[in-house]
């Protein structure tokens, strides 16, 4: 039997990227999937994607996660028509790249926190009556190596994503006792459409990062997917406020 079978995921910006490869790898353990998406185009053909793909039943629901209610409504809509929930995986995020401080604009501070900093807290405290009244649930939240791995150009990302690092350890002090596990996954250099855009538009040099990162390539977001799926399953029982990087070694080196 698949490990996550009879459990049901939501994955925020489940559309694309990151989050449509956590969505699929969930579904393949057996998961059925709720796609929190701001985009309902992207949400819909994942959601159909992953019906089609792995057989299970996966819905698609337009959320911004920096709306309180708009959270609360899809944690809602989860449990109304897919009868259960267990697993929380906060991806969404936004990617402002190359601005340092004193030209980073109130647009992407603003909207990079409340994505990915409050987002966070927004899904993780909406599920938190169903997870603490069944003692079980699973949270994993996607941060990054940016969130302890400076990197100039990138404030109103590194910053959001350093507290997630530190929200995660606070949550699963609070929730081990509950048998609520959080835990977060700190991704490398990932070839998603977001790296992709930054690349074209000049923000990043892709050559550069291959060659820095000691394995020579990017990651991919399957593995990501795959790490996720355990961190969530039986077999991470006793895993809970860790944060695993995923990174070929990056910050490994001293020039990561």
């Amino acid at each position: 039997m698949a490990e996550l079978a009879g459990r049901v995921a939501i994955v925020t910006g489940g559309g694309s990227g990151l989050g449509e490869a956590i969505a699929h790898a969930m579904a393949a353990a057996g998961a059925s999937v709720a796609l929190f998406e701001i985009d309902p185009a992207s949400g819909e053909a994942t959601a159909d994607a992953i019906v089609a793909e792995h057989g299970v039943d996966a819905r698609a629901y337009t959320v911004n996660v920096a709306d309180r209610a708009s959270v609360e409504a899809g944690v809602a809509a989860t449990l109304a028509e897919l009868g259960r929930l267990d697993i929380l995986v906060n991806n969404a995020g936004v990617s402002h790249v190359g601005p340092h401080t004193q030209d980073v604009t109130d647009h992407e501070w603003f909207q990079s926190i409340s994505v990915m900093q409050t987002g966070v807290f927004f899904c993780t405290r909406a599920v938190s009556q169903t997870f603490l009244a069944q003692r079980s649930g699973a949270i994993v939240n996607i941060a990054s190596i940016r969130g302890f791995s400076p990197n100039p150009g990138r404030l109103a990302y590194c910053a959001p994503k350093a507290a997630v690092l530190m929200m995660t350890k606070v949550t699963a002090a609070e929730w081990a006792g509950h048998g609520v596990r959080v835990n977060a996954i700190s991704p490398g250099v990932q070839r998603t459409p977001m790296w992709d855009a930054d690349v074209a538009r000049g923000a990043i040099d892709n050559d550069f990062y291959v060659n820095l990162v000691p394995m020579k390539r990017l990651g991919e977001p399957r593995e990501v997917g795959e790490l996720a799926v355990f961190l969530c399953s039986d077999r991470a029982g006793y895993i809970t406020g860790a944060s695993v990087t995923i990174d070929g070694a990056l910050t490994s080196i001293p020039a990561g």
